[in-house]
């Protein structure tokens, strides 16, 4: 009797690392090119300054951690191990990368590897107000640097036009966002209609029990913020310092390449390029970022091969530090 071909069962986890391989593997192949005109960038580098870029950068996914652990803190005291929440900012980091969802999939992730410990609902919110911590600590600063790029003679009327109209869209939509939330019978509501609607579609759809205790569990942390509006202070500061610690990293891309370049420029350019893969993130994760940073680093004077060149080494030293570890991660945390 021939011996039957064994064909080992695929599991949940072996199924999502298989997507998550893929992903990987489309973000390499998307980005080729970054990683291979980095490549060719790296004769004109200063390397001491690359070395502490890379220091930076993993600075920066230490801060996520501390923003995490001070904002759980704020819900209820719960004891996440700082390691666990730096694993969680790379995971994060690379299921934003891997799920074009503007930030969506990432906080949902966050949810899997905070699980059971926080509620999912409040692992999304506490993901939410990452986002509307970032946002608003680059809606303060963003007057700094077109102050800086006014007085230096290096303004650029459409790129004046540019930044204001961009800080104005991010905070009508930060606006909407609390509006919609603040009214949590609309909001219950709207996702009860939703509800309804998958439930006409699948009638076998059994996830209304799931929907009402994430609501519960996420109105409980939002209900915990506002009566502890002074210790939300804390996750606002790291928030900020994570923000300064991106500034920080493009400027010392210029510096790697020896030059030396206005402040403003920098903080307008990052301003712009977030906003740019906000709302770009919603369709594709890749070049939507470059698209902005670049096209302002230009509109501004800088000299378009060497924005260019600033670019694509800021994302390449990004993608290098965080996608292995984030993958690894993200597998690590799969249910």
């Amino acid at each position: 009797m021939p011996k039957k071909l064994h064909i080992p069962e695929l599991s949940i986890k072996n199924v999502f690392t298989l997507l998550g391989f893929i992903g990987l593997s489309l973000i390499i192949i998307f980005n080729r090119h970054l990683l291979a005109d980095s490549w060719h960038l790296v004769g004109q580098l200063h390397w001491y300054i690359i070395v502490v870029i890379i220091i930076v950068q993993l600075i920066s996914y230490w801060l996520n951690a501390f923003y995490y652990r001070s904002i759980l803190n704020v819900f209820n005291s719960y004891h996440i191990s700082i390691l666990r929440l730096f694993e969680a900012a790379l995971a994060t980091n690379y299921v934003n990368y891997m799920v074009p969802s503007a930030g969506a999939a990432g906080a949902g992730y966050l949810s899997q590897v905070l699980s059971p410990d926080v509620t999912r609902g409040e692992s999304v919110l506490a993901q939410l107000m990452r986002s509307v911590f970032d946002a608003l600590a680059l809606l303060i600063m963003m007057p700094f640097g077109l102050f800086l790029i006014v007085i230096s003679h290096q303004s650029r009327g459409p790129v004046i036009r540019e930044s204001l109209i961009s800080t104005s869209v991010v905070f009508i939509a930060a606006i909407f966002i609390f509006w919609f939330v603040y009214h949590e019978s609309k909001l219950r509501k709207t996702l009860s209609k939703i509800t309804r609607f998958i439930k006409h579609l699948y009638p076998n759809f059994g996830g209304e029990k799931a929907i009402i205790y994430f609501l519960n569990s996420f109105y409980k942390g939002y209900h915990s913020m506002f009566n502890k509006k002074k210790q939300m202070l804390v996750p606002f500061i790291w928030s900020v310092l994570y923000v300064a610690v991106e500034l920080l990293t493009v400027y010392l891309v210029f510096l790697a390449f020896g030059k030396v370049i206005n402040p403003g420029i920098v903080m307008t350019a990052y301003l712009i390029a977030n906003i740019v893969s906000i709302f770009g993130g919603l369709l594709f994760s890749v070049g939507a970022f470059e698209v902005g940073m670049a096209g302002t680093f230009i509109t501004l004077g800088i000299p378009s091969s060497l924005a260019l060149s600033i670019t694509v080494l800021y994302r390449a030293i990004n993608l290098i530090i965080s996608l292995p570890p984030g993958f690894y991660y993200y597998r690590k945390y799969l249910p």
